[in-house]
């Protein structure tokens, strides 16, 4: 096994907070050490003394590597959970059951973790870079629980999240629909907000990758 792998077994334990994540990891490990398949491949009957030498390959390869999967796994949780698993007859019957005991917590928090960030909006006079960076911290733990946001999304439920100081950014943006990452759009808003405080009482005007003031 190497370093990474091991390191992989002693800071990824499973929490109550944690299971997409470690399930994530717990998956890419098994797949790195050719284990994974025992997960969605039923277990073989055992041979007997009419099976053929290559179905007794097949069947010691697949409780072979059930036995490493089991080990990987219980490696990964608390010890009151492996009491409670250790003797489950396989790697999937863990999984199984870690799956039930989990998952109905792990949608739950993400569904929180969505509509906070779906809900943030920067409070007046608030620093863009203070509310960007609130925007990506409920962004990552969003993500964390496992929220597929597409990029261009992410960049909508942004912009929508500023105060309205920047209301003619927003309308610009939504009218000239620039693309964006996170850090680029940072940049543009904190050069927006700039000139802002610059000419106060005015509204923020993007043209292209440069805001500029309109008068009211």
């Amino acid at each position: 096994m190497t370093p990474s792998l091991i390191n992989i077994l002693k800071d990824n334990t499973l929490t109550e907070d944690n299971y997409v994540t470690w399930k994530t990891k717990i998956g890419l490990l098994l797949q790195s050490e050719k284990h994974k398949f025992v997960l969605t491949t039923p277990k073989p009957p055992a041979p007997n003394n009419e099976s053929s030498i290559m179905y007794r390959d097949e069947y010691e390869q697949w409780k072979t590597s059930d036995d490493m999967a089991k080990c990987y796994i219980m490696a990964t949780i608390s010890d009151v959970l492996q009491q409670q698993h250790e003797g489950m007859e396989s790697a999937a019957d863990i999984m199984m059951s870690l799956e039930e005991m989990f998952a109905m917590k792990s949608r739950t928090a993400k569904r929180e973790a969505v509509t906070a960030f779906m809900n943030l909006r920067m409070k007046p006079r608030q620093a863009v870079k203070d509310h960007m960076m609130k925007v990506i911290a409920h962004l990552n733990i969003a993500e964390l629980h496992g929220a597929e946001i597409d990029g261009e999304t992410k960049i909508d439920m942004v912009v929508n999240s500023l105060s309205d100081s920047f209301n003619q950014f927003k309308l610009d943006y939504t009218l000239n629909k620039k693309e964006y990452t996170v850090q680029g759009l940072m940049q543009d808003v904190q050069n927006a907000e700039k000139i802002l405080v610059k000419g106060k009482g005015q509204e923020i005007h993007m043209v292209g990758k440069v805001a500029t003031v309109k008068a009211r």
